[in-house]
């Protein structure tokens, strides 16, 4: 039992460590080009990725363990003499450096991509990311020692697929490594939710850990369920205190710092730290201003999204969704068009459904500069007089039959 492999050979840690490897490089393989990476995010990344890696390092440590701990070895025979507690913590210090280290080692392209992104990394985000997969190894480890039997692999493997499936949902967001939704700029997640994570997860690494060495030093079988008991009960404590009364998962600035410009009477306005992307935020929007003609009567600014996460938008503001990987996606066309006005405004009817038929060629000209539709039969100086004399009843959908164009 002094070397670190027997009775399995290399292949039985350097294979799940592999394909640890492969699921999270597959998966931040596109976050690696983003011209604007965040650092909220990656630091996320350090739990989101969890979904399959930690499946792996749990099932794997499980197939391990009871490989390791069948029935049939030698030193299970009753009379044997037991191992403990030196046996089960070299075991996990190989299964955690092969686990968790490929999983830091994949995860520090995106960290080095990252660099001179747009705030700061949150260590305590990464910390728990890490201690979450240290817990779901030594939890494996833990199952496949008390139960050493492969029945147990695919029960640990469908185990924690529901634990993901429960976090995603929503309703065990303080418990599950995974986030249903990642933060944004703008937001980070909250101190209260990262304290009791590191200490949800450090708990049970440790209790799994006194768990399998409990189960190799005993020779009562009937013991297990005493001992699963017996070290889990604070595990189990905490996960029904966070049930019972949840931590908020994100916070965000009630005011956050802002840059703004203007231009054709449009109040431009991002978060400070999307400052570099304020032009090119200019650059998207106002083509459509222009070929509106005029400034749009409902449209007086168009804000960062990341500005409003703790306050509600005034009227006439409009939403820009800088993305990291360099899109910049907006409403402005559509609400300047007046799609949704009569969505609102009355009833469905063949009045309503002509007038939104007029706004969403409107929309479209105001994308691609090209009239069509309804409006392919005016010129662009014809289509920006229309929208001037227009306008208002457009966007209150009281435009009469005789001024739709024709």
């Amino acid at each position: 039992m002094r070397r670190a492999w027997w009775p399995l050979g290399p292949a039985s840690v350097a294979v799940p460590a592999g394909a640890i490897v492969v699921v999270v490089l597959v998966m931040t393989w596109p976050m690696l080009g983003w011209p604007y990476p965040l650092w909220v995010q990656t630091s996320a990344q350090f739990h989101q990725q969890f979904t399959w890696a930690g499946l792996i390092a749990a099932t794997s440590a499980c197939w391990y363990a009871s490989v390791l701990h069948a029935k049939d070895r030698i030193w299970m025979r009753p009379h044997a003499p037991r191992l403990g507690a030196p046996a089960a913590g070299r075991h996990l210090a190989t299964l955690v450096c092969w686990f968790v280290g490929a999983y830091l080692v994949v995860l520090l392209p995106l960290v080095m991509s990252t660099v001179d992104g747009i705030g700061a990394p949150d260590p305590l985000v990464m910390l728990s990311g890490v201690l979450a997969m240290i817990a779901a190894t030594a939890f494996g480890y833990a199952l496949g020692t008390v139960v050493p039997s492969a029945v147990m692999v695919p029960v640990v493997a469908v185990g924690f697929y529901a634990l993901l499936v429960a976090g995603s949902a929503g309703g065990l967001a303080t418990v599950a490594p995974v986030l249903s939704l990642e933060p944004e700029l703008g937001q980070r997640e909250s101190l209260p939710l990262l304290v009791f994570r590191i200490a949800l997860f450090v708990v049970l690494a440790v209790a799994a850990g006194g768990l399998a060495a409990k189960a190799m030093a005993r020779t009562q079988p009937w013991r297990s369920l005493v001992d699963v008991a017996i070290y889990l009960a604070l595990p189990a404590a905490l996960v029904v205190a966070s049930l019972i009364r949840q931590p908020v998962v994100f916070v965000a600035d009630a005011h956050p710092a802002m840059s703004c410009t203007e231009q054709r009477a449009i109040r431009y306005c991002v978060h400070s730290e999307n400052r570099p992307r304020l032009t090119e935020l200019v650059r998207t929007v106002d083509p459509v201003i222009a070929r509106f003609g005029t400034k749009p009567a409902n449209i007086d600014q168009v804000w960062d999204q990341s500005l409003t996460f703790q306050s509600e938008h005034a009227p006439g503001v409009e939403l820009a969704w800088l993305e990291p990987d360099g899109a910049i996606e907006s409403e402005v066309a559509t609400t300047a068009a007046g799609v949704y006005a009569c969505a609102f405004a009355r009833p469905d009817s063949r009045e309503t459904e002509r007038l939104t038929m007029v706004a969403t060629d409107v929309d479209e000209y105001l994308r691609t500069g090209t009239p069509a539709g309804t409006l392919s039969a005016m010129s662009v100086p014809e289509v920006r007089q229309w929208l001037a004399r227009h306008q208002d009843q457009l966007h209150a959908c009281t435009l009469p039959e005789d001024q739709l164009p024709r």
